[in-house]
């Protein structure tokens, strides 16, 4: 199964999964008792020449066969009503609530994945959060913290989202597969314990799967329980416990239990077949963790990771246990002295795999609900914008990434509007070319440059443009020409692919 969702680019719903108060309309205002209404909107354009280096895009008819497209273009758009409640019982207390749906299509030849999950122009209207809770204030220790009770479908992530971010996925007929703008798990629900150097959750939560709705490539359905407890310290002003952005420095610890999880055929003996049973713990942290003030950059330099450790020794579905790992290490500087303020990182990421594909013991690492990341629109955990997205896995991988972007020291339609630029290159490549079944074959996947455009008018309304060209190696052919349904004649398998997307995002 290959890439299912690219969230990054929905900028300001990011924002908004804690709190939608950027440009609510008041609706209902009665004594404690508060009623707002939002609106998010987007849509996404793709022309993608060569897509899979000339491979093509094949999708399903309704007659069995398929129809390849060697250079697809599509469109997304999505929208999605937003009420949210808060009723004030006094002294801090509240009961609070929010109840959201989203619409979203998808037109042209759909996604550029070998097998097209979103051909047919398919469109969908579905439930996304609806939950209700109490929040009130607490003193632990001599010092003042936030509780919340919530219960309930809703979007919950954990730092950045490398391991928990994603509750529900945007393949087949829900359609906006790429902008993948739904969030929401399934509840009973989170508690939450935010203070001023130390947040902490506690757990039961479930993801939103349907495989019939998404022709049999969703995700495994898996309820899991869980805690994750983070000590951070705040920007200037800012309010770590409750908004990531806001943290200068963190470092957080995760752990869950999969209660429960679907082995349905569509899983079975996958690299992400097994859930059911799984142990998993994350160690993440990132900021300024390292200040080197005698060098004069503790304000500017920063160091992101995580490593997540799988473990099960009841598997299933043909294997005995489970022993997978992921990992990032990301260092990265901003030079402010120099104009346009360049910002440069590099990041080290490993998805493990094993060597043999039918071993007893599972090795390839199971991303669970990643969500690309709130730090990047574009430069987030996915691979880049065009091997990563529609043909490299998630698993089995190494992935070396430089980025550099640069701020215009200047507005071009508002005071208040940004501009940034970006260069980001990826480098890919196999741990084990055998384990993902191919034979005799170098480890090199691909090497991809894209170039971007990010415009932000202002918190509520930013669009981008992007083009990029990725270069195939050994791995990255034999994968293309593996991803072909049978019985259909072999395709010129080509050195170049190429992308160009266009995406807006607007919050009412």
């Amino acid at each position: 199964m290959r890439r299912l969702v690219y969230s990054s680019l929905v900028l300001g719903a990011v924002a908004s999964l804690s709190s939608y108060a950027k440009a609510e309309k008041t609706l209902v205002s009665v004594g404690g008792l508060t009623v707002q209404g939002g609106l998010d909107i987007g849509g996404a354009a793709f022309y993608l020449p060569d897509v899979n280096f000339g491979a093509g895009s094949y999708a399903p008819h309704s007659d069995g066969q398929y129809k390849r497209t060697k250079s697809p273009a599509s469109g997304e758009l999505y929208g999605k009503p937003i009420l949210t409640g808060r009723w004030d019982w006094g002294h801090g207390v509240a009961v609070i609530g929010t109840a959201s749906a989203l619409g979203a299509a998808t037109l042209g030849h759909g996604d550029g994945q070998i097998m097209s999950q979103t051909s047919g122009s398919p469109h969908s209207i579905y439930l996304e959060e609806a939950n209700i809770g109490l929040t009130m204030p607490v003193r632990i220790a001599h010092a003042p913290h936030t509780l919340t009770v919530l219960g309930g479908r809703q979007a919950f992530i954990v730092d950045d989202g490398f391991l928990i971010g994603k509750g529900t996925y945007s393949a087949g007929r829900r359609g906006a597969w790429w902008y993948a703008p739904r969030f929401a798990f399934s509840g009973p629900g989170v508690i939450k314990l935010e203070g001023q150097s130390v947040r902490a959750d506690a757990f039961m939560l479930e993801s939103n799967t349907d495989n019939d709705i998404d022709r049999g490539y969703d995700r495994p359905k898996t309820k899991f329980v869980g805690f994750d407890v983070s000590w951070f310290t705040s920007t200037p002003g800012g309010h770590g416990g409750s908004v990531y952005a806001e943290r200068a420095s963190y470092v957080t610890l995760t752990y869950f239990h999969v209660r429960d999880a679907d082995t349905s055929s569509g899983y079975d003996r996958s690299a992400r077949a097994d859930r059911n049973g799984m142990n998993v713990a994350s160690l993440s942290w990132g900021g300024t963790l390292f200040p080197v003030k005698a060098l004069g950059i503790s304000k500017n330099f920063t160091f992101y990771g995580s490593f997540v450790a799988e473990q099960n020794s009841h598997a299933g579905n043909g294997y005995k246990s489970v022993e997978a790992y992921g990992m990032y290490f990301e260092p990265g500087y901003r030079f402010t002295m120099l104009p346009w303020q360049p910002k440069i990182f590099y990041r080290y990421t490993q998805f493990g795999g094993g060597k043999n594909p039918n071993g007893t013991v599972k090795r390839s690492y199971d991303t669970f609900f990643l969500y690309d990341g709130k730090r990047y629109c574009y430069g987030g955990y996915w691979p880049g914008e065009i091997v990563g997205m529609y043909l490299a896995p998630l698993s089995n991988l190494k992935v070396q990434q430089f980025d550099l972007t640069v701020t215009a020291p200047f507005h071009l339609m508002k005071p208040e509007d940004g501009l940034k630029l970006g260069v980001h290159y990826y480098n890919l490549s196999l741990l084990h070319p055998s384990g993902a079944g191919l034979r005799n074959v170098a480890n090199h996947i691909s090497d991809e440059v894209d170039v971007t455009a990010e415009y932000a008018m202002n918190a509520t309304t930013s669009a981008a443009l992007a083009g990029g060209m990725a270069f195939s190696g050994p791995s990255g052919k034999a994968l293309a020409q593996a991803g072909l349904p049978g019985g259909y004649p072999m395709p010129k398998i080509s050195r170049h692919s190429g992308i160009l997307e266009f995406y807006f995002y607007k919050h009412f």
